[in-house]
């Protein structure tokens, strides 16, 4: 799973406000948080990086919606990287 939070921030029209917190809520992969002003966080969990990204476009395009900025994306699961010794150039 691809854990991500993000941003919204609306255009400032109030029934595209309340319409939006709405359509968000329907979502089951998306979880709302309270709305400060016109921006309101989610935290979107989806299968993949390729779903993650097209939920990112998706919201972006949904009325009301000035821009959607990523905060924090997970990338527990990801393979590892292993260490390796790096010589000195001294």
């Amino acid at each position: 799973m691809k854990i991500s939070s993000m941003v919204i921030t609306l255009d400032g029209n109030v029934a595209e406000i309340s319409s939006i917190e709405e359509i968000l809520a329907e979502i089951s992969c998306i979880e709302v948080g309270q709305r400060h002003g016109c921006k309101i966080p989610i935290v979107l969990e989806a299968e993949n990086e390729s779903n993650s990204r097209d939920w990112f476009h998706r919201i972006s395009q949904f009325p009301g919606v000035f821009k959607v900025e990523v905060a924090f994306v997970s990338f527990e699961d990801l393979n590892p990287v292993e260490c390796q010794e790096v010589e000195s150039q001294e």
